[in-house]
């Protein structure tokens, strides 16, 4: 039979023992209060209610509700003596989180109250473009694929763009298959570039009107494209774009407020950062990616 000494559980509780014994220790050595309370009152039992209730669309009987406020008391236990012993320290995910808790919480006072109407008045102006009604383009297009000619697209839109001249009727005849519409009428410019791929619907409004034009790139290959009638965009007014303006004002006064926040929390540290070591990893890196 093994010795009692030799056993490994024993090992165990007693390596446990001694860690919980040197840090109640260290606690004494710091001279420590006695353990600060745990209040379960009102407002953490309505929250906890309120919490189950949402999770389970009923609220909790007097039992689940026992239950839930011993997982509170065991989760806060364990909360503190983790935080006491430091296990928060090198965890990415505790940290990240509190530093978006901290940002949440300037959130509000961010948001405190309407806006000065000058303010807001100030704030559209210096961002009116983003409340412009966007224009419209009337036009019709010969889709050349570059999936099925490559290069050659490019060179078959321009064959064809000589061909119109002489034969306008023949447009009808050009090109190749495309699910892409043929026609586009008072479209926006939004809607255009959702269809074609970014910057398409820029190029149309710099084309004239009525002649056929290209070869136009797109997302799926070339175009030539005859635009017959062009909408420019135009403003809105506060009044009407207020809602949109409220919101983007709001948010823009959030991250300000953010900012702000962290620049004053940072001056309250010795902050240092050692350049030579960033130097030296981003050499290392750069020695590393494949040629």
């Amino acid at each position: 039979m093994r010795k009692w000494h030799h056993e490994p559980l024993l090992h165990f509780l007693l390596a446990g023992a001694l860690i919980f014994a040197a840090h109640a220790w260290i606690g004494r050595s710091r001279g420590e209060a006695a353990p600060s309370a745990i209040d379960v009152n009102e407002g953490t039992v309505e929250r906890l209610r309120e919490q189950w209730e949402l999770q389970w669309k009923h609220p909790p009987g007097e039992q689940e509700l026992r239950g839930l406020v011993q997982d509170h008391i065991r989760e806060e236990v364990l909360y503190r003596e983790g935080i006491a012993i430091g296990l928060d320290r090198d965890d990415t995910i505790i940290r990240r989180r509190l530093a978006q808790k901290m940002e949440f919480l300037t959130q509000d006072l961010a948001t405190l109250g309407p806006p000065d109407e000058a303010a807001l008045a100030k704030y559209y102006e210096e961002n009116v473009a983003r409340y412009m009604e966007p224009a419209r383009l009337t036009f019709s297009q010969i889709y050349f694929s570059r999936e099925k000619r490559g290069a050659d697209a490019e060179v078959a839109a321009r064959a064809a763009l000589a061909d119109l001249a002489r034969r306008p009727e023949a447009a009808e005849e050009m090109g190749d298959p495309t699910l892409l519409p043929g026609e586009l009428h008072g479209a926006s410019t939004i809607e255009v570039d959702a269809q074609f791929g970014p910057d398409f619907a820029a190029t149309l409004g710099k084309l004239p009107l009525g002649e056929w034009q290209g070869p136009v790139p797109s997302s799926y290959g070339c175009h030539l494209v005859r635009v017959t009638e062009h909408v420019k965009g135009r403003e809105i007014g506060l009044a009407a774009a207020r809602e949109a303006v409220l919101r983007d004002f709001h948010e823009a006064r959030r991250q300000e407020t953010n900012r702000d926040l962290l620049e004053r929390l940072k001056k309250r540290y010795r902050i240092t950062v050692d350049e030579e070591a960033i130097r030296k990893v981003s050499v290392n890196e750069t020695a590393e990616v494949p040629r």
